[in-house]
């Protein structure tokens, strides 16, 4: 159950506290953050908590107010890295932790609190001396070790950063990872005990009564005289996300062939491009019910992303995906089965398999009743997140808690061999 969600902007609600006693359920705290798709992810956590008798969970955001942002923010004049900004974001995201706890949550009467991202459980060491007997779990997407070294960025060895967050990952009772690439990385650069280690991939829920693309009665779309093959993007960093590179392939070889349907909030519209239509920030209920389904494939070629909602939910609609193979996307995406991967900068390689794409309707429809598959048993929200309520459960309870959900299929494409560690828990 839900016993209470606070924003702290708010006033703080009455009853947000369990019983100082544990009587039942687990007693549980979940420090949300509100930014990117982390709000998605802690709306659904709420939802499926609120149909467990076995969980008595506090949900607390914790938006990053002005002064928190000015304080945290990169020095406005070249300073060669020397402002320390991703270090100063993290000692302000401390002290505003701390100070939520110390003023409004004792966690004398909490079993387990559960942080989205670590950059919120900088405070957990603290924490820890604390409150000896509560559990304390870290939800992440990536560790910036391999952020930095999957997209090529520059590092600093004696990063202040990176140590810190090296210490608060080994702390933690728990480490929830959004992908296998995150897990391994987990294990490889920041020394986390793999015992200690869980999947929990931000999938959403695909409601009731949403709309699937209808591949039995598929047109022909993108032969001549016949309508445009139909593609979807979905993305607010309009440049990151690979939009003008679509836009670009679009216009110079398929413009009478496609129609890319751009949903971003910050895609600079240009009217005076063909076959294209612009629809601006869009609401999710119209993304799902309305774009999506009424498409024929979804395509990124994104640059710098570690799971891709987006794709998720574009198969889950039976859309055919072409993206980039990039951290954890071969996970969300099966390459020549659910869609295409490529390296992010193959513009060739994107070219050639949008060609195919384009051409074969035929292809389409196979891979998007593949895809719609693949979504509904392995990219499932309710099954992941209700497999990280019950791993919390476990921890606090001494049971031993289990990497992935029974009859989930966690490989990366259909040619890896079934993981070790799977294989024994599901064998016991």
């Amino acid at each position: 159950m839900n016993r209470a969600t606070w924003i702290t902007t708010d006033p703080r609600p009455e009853g947000l506290l369990p019983p100082a006693a544990r009587q039942g359920p687990a007693r549980v705290l979940f420090i949300h953050g509100r930014e990117l798709g982390f709000a998605t992810t802690a709306r659904i956590l709420e939802r499926c908590a609120a149909d467990r008798t076995d969980i008595d969970a506090v949900h607390v955001h914790v938006p990053m107010t002005g002064w928190a942002r000015r304080l945290a923010a990169a020095a406005p004049f070249p300073a060669f890295g020397l402002d320390l900004q991703p270090y100063r974001a993290l000692l302000i995201m401390r002290h505003v932790v701390r100070s939520l706890i110390r003023q409004h949550l004792d966690l004398n009467h909490f079993d387990a609190v559960h942080f989205m991202t670590q950059q919120k459980a900088m405070v957990l060491p603290e924490l820890k001396r604390l409150a000896p007997r509560c559990r304390f779990i870290i939800n992440s997407d990536a560790a910036s070790t391999a952020y930095l070294r999957a997209f090529h960025l520059p590092a600093r060895p004696w990063s202040l950063e990176l140590r810190a967050e090296r210490t608060i990952l080994r702390s933690a009772d728990m480490v929830a990872c959004a992908s296998r690439w995150v897990s391994d990385n987990m294990v490889a650069d920041e020394g986390v005990d793999p015992d200690r280690i869980i999947l929990h991939k931000p999938c959403a829920i695909r409601e009731a009564g949403m709309p699937a693309r209808a591949h039995d009665d598929q047109p022909p779309r993108g032969s001549p005289g016949a309508p445009p093959v139909r593609i979807a993007f979905i993305g607010n960093d309009w440049d990151r996300k690979g939009g003008p590179r679509l836009v670009r392939w679009q216009q110079q070889h398929f413009v009478d062939r496609a129609e890319i349907h751009v949903c971003s909030r910050t895609a600079p519209q240009d009217h005076s491009l063909r076959n294209i239509v612009w629809h601006g920030q869009t609401p999710h209920a119209k993304l799902m019910t309305e774009i999506l389904p009424s498409c024929d494939l979804f395509v990124m070629p994104t640059t710098a992303d570690t799971f891709l909602i987006a794709a998720q939910e574009a198969q889950a609609a039976g859309l055919p995906v072409l993206t980039s193979r990039l951290a954890g996307i071969p996970e969300v995406v099966r390459h020549g089965k659910t869609g295409f991967l490529h390296h992010p900068t193959d513009d060739a390689g994107f070219l050639s398999s949008l060609t195919r794409l384009i051409d074969d309707s035929a292809l389409r429809q196979r891979m998007g009743l593949a895809a719609v598959e693949h979504a509904a048993t392995n990219l499932n929200g309710l099954i992941w997140h209700n497999h990280l309520l019950t791993q919390i459960v476990a921890l606090v309870d001494g049971t031993p808690i289990r990497y992935a959900p029974d009859g989930v299929d966690v490989r990366r494409d259909d040619a890896e061999p079934i993981n070790p560690r799977t294989q024994r828990e599901s064998a016991t």
